[in-house]
């Protein structure tokens, strides 16, 4: 039976205000099956007042269900609104399949279910428009049955909260039909077929256990006779779709209301890519429901395993859907707890660099939105996740903004935060287009410097750290350095270590390429201190595995390297260099060294990029001007302020 679009026209067959919300003839979980029963129902809501307070609700459905709830709503003053044509999740759970969803017509009465004393304007219309629905779809006025006289297990539902008997009644009345015997409490049951005795069935009674109707003693029951398959597959898309629609859309308000909770920007996009989701997991759901009709109609084989194949199919779709939204809620719960102002922190220094960089390109380009967002993971190394990238913890669905994770034990110690810039760094290259000419500045340079192509060749390998190393050290000057080698200063076996398939640089090398960005951006004696420092920690490289022709160019590669990226212009940037994209001069350095006294004495430390507090609770530290808890709780709270 296609969408039932004829029942505004029935309800106006009635002597009452018929309104039609727009696009009810579409509007269905899927088609009607056939119509052999008008169910009826009380909203149950909380405002005693109002004419039709549950309208939207009944429209667009509830956060554990899913609308429609029912193809009528009946005001107070009895007003019919028609709301959807198609199947409507009203009937729930039911004692027999012929009153389900595909197969009864729902309508929602307006009333609390706690006033005995209905208004009889409401009550008459409730008669007429049962009267006028059985008329049309040639039903007995029997099958007018109460909510709570079809759910199952019985006294499941308490709605309506009058007498169906006397209802009934009063809808036979309307044509002088007798009204007829009260509805039993259970109905009879089906007959069971009998198994073909070719079937492993024909074999089956012959066990004490079996309690068919062959068994040889049959086993007395208290408990009122009840099919059991119909029941078992009744219930197998009600959970699949509870389970699914427990699976709701993401609020802000539910992580709180402090500052450090999710921005309204992340949340909608979450909930864009479960909607993505819930598509084809819709989809098969419906199928399941179609299925397990189908089977409970006539439960042959093949449609009892088609049910059943469509369970799995479903089970393993909604599943997959929990673990995205399993992600993200505990990502966005994270904001609720301690750690909340700290990783809140963190979201202002990476807005802080999407802003230096976007607002000083050579073109004008908006900031991608939703920000990055930062959480918190134990483990020894960040990492992030960049906007657009299939991500195999979110099913390989695209990631919809960028993800940044900071081990705890960098955020109980500020000063090696520098971190962050270098994980932003990753999105920016992947948010200005240039991860293709990056990798090709760095070979261009390095052939025109005379460096064998395949000492060439590993350089370009390693280009994506690379150019993380060189915007941190842009955005965040001496800071990112010290927070550098704090990262890869470890024994001398990993910090010589090379991978002829990382795209990590080694460590050793690493330091060095910044030391001599440090060097260019103006600052080449602290440029000198860093490389000498590093030298002393490690003397010498003959314990390392890197191709000696490595080791021996990398006084021309790393020059060349540092030109390429930082010093080349490149379309992306709108012509310009990342030099002149992200600037940090020894100005910058004074201006953070004095956030770093201020910072100290718990005072404000003035108006400064948020990145650059990176560097002055740095600096603070170095030069012993705190305590490092005090460092740290200053640090956070004045980030806090902002």
């Amino acid at each position: 039976m296609p969408y039932l679009t004829d029942l505004a026209g029935v309800a106006r067959k009635t002597s009452l205000e018929v309104i039609e919300v727009p696009g009810w003839q579409t509007r269905g979980r899927d088609e009607m099956s056939d119509v052999r029963a008008v169910v009826c129902h009380h909203t149950a809501t909380l405002n005693k007042t109002a004419d039709m307070p549950s309208l939207d609700t009944l429209i667009n459905g509830r956060p554990d269900l899913t609308g429609p709830l029912s193809h009528f709503g009946l005001s107070r003053s009895g007003k019919v609104y028609v709301i959807a044509a198609g199947r409507c999740n009203h009937a729930g759970t039911v004692r027999d399949p012929s009153w389900g969803n595909s197969h009864s017509i729902g309508i929602e009465a307006e009333a609390t279910g706690t006033d005995a004393t209905w208004p009889e304007v409401q009550m008459a219309a409730y008669a007429q428009l049962c009267r006028v629905l059985i008329d049309h779809f040639g039903l007995n006025v029997s099958a007018v049955l109460g909510h709570k006289e079809v759910a199952d297990p019985p006294k499941r539902k308490i709605d309506p909260n009058f007498d169906m008997d006397a209802f009934r009644a009063r809808i036979s009345s309307l044509s002088g039909i007798t009204p007829p015997p009260p509805v039993p409490s259970t109905p009879a049951p089906t007959p069971a077929p009998a198994p073909p005795t070719s079937s492993w069935l024909s074999w089956l009674p012959s066990f004490p256990w079996f309690e068919g109707e062959a068994a040889a003693t049959p086993i007395a029951s208290t408990r009122p006779a009840r099919d059991v398959l119909p029941a078992y597959l009744s219930g197998q898309a009600l959970n699949v779709r509870r389970h699914l629609t427990a699976l709701r859309d993401f609020s802000r308000d539910e992580f709180g209301g402090q500052p450090a909770r999710p921005s309204e920007g992340h949340v909608q996009a979450v909930n864009a890519l479960l909607a993505t989701l819930r598509g084809p997991l819709n989809t098969i759901v419906e199928r399941l429901d179609r299925a397990t009709d189908a089977a409970q109609t006539n439960p042959s084989p093949h449609r009892v395993g088609l049910a059943l194949d469509l369970k799995s199919q479903a089970h393993d779709l909604v599943r997959a859907t929990e673990r995205v939204w399993d992600f993200y809620f505990e990502l966005f719960g994270q904001r609720q707890s301690a750690f909340g102002e700290w990783l809140d922190a963190c979201d202002r220094i990476t807005l802080d660099c999407y802003q230096h960089v976007f607002m000083h390109l050579g073109n004008e380009r908006s900031i991608p939105a939703p920000p990055p967002f930062c959480y918190m993971r134990t483990g020894f190394s960040p990492a992030t996740f960049r906007r657009g990238i299939p991500l195999r913890r979110l099913g390989r669905q695209l990631n919809p903004f960028p993800l940044v994770q900071l081990p705890y034990h960098r955020l109980v110690n500020p000063w090696t935060i520098g971190a962050i810039l270098h994980e932003v760094s990753h999105n920016l290259q992947n948010e200005l287009q240039l991860e293709q000419a990056i990798p090709s500045s760095i070979g261009r340079r390095l052939r025109d410097a005379g460096v064998p192509v395949a000492i060439s060749n590993i350089w370009v390998r390693w280009n994506r750290e690379i150019f993380g190393d060189m915007v941190g050290g842009l955005l965040g000057g001496e800071a990112f350095v010290s927070s550098l080698m704090d990262v890869i200063g470890r024994g001398p076996a990993q910090s010589f270590g090379y991978s002829p398939r990382s795209v990590h640089p080694t460590p050793y090398l690493r330091t060095f390429l910044s030391c001599e960005l440090l060097r260019r951006m103006g600052f080449p004696e602290r440029a000198a201190e860093f490389r000498r420092a590093w030298s002393q920690l490690y003397p010498t490289p003959r314990e390392s595995t890197m191709p000696p022709k490595l080791l021996a160019t990398a006084r021309t590669a790393i020059p060349a390297v540092v030109e390429a990226v930082c010093y080349t212009p490149f379309q992306g940037l709108g012509g310009k260099s990342l030099r002149e994209v992200i600037f940090f001069e020894p100005r910058h350095q004074a201006m953070i060294d004095e956030a770093g006294v201020r910072l100290a004495k718990g005072v404000d430390p003035g108006v400064v990029p948020e990145r650059f507090l990176i560097g002055a609770v740095r600096s603070a530290l170095d030069h012993h001007r705190a305590e490092p808890d005090r460092l740290m709780r200053n640090f956070y709270a004045q980030l806090a302020r902002r």
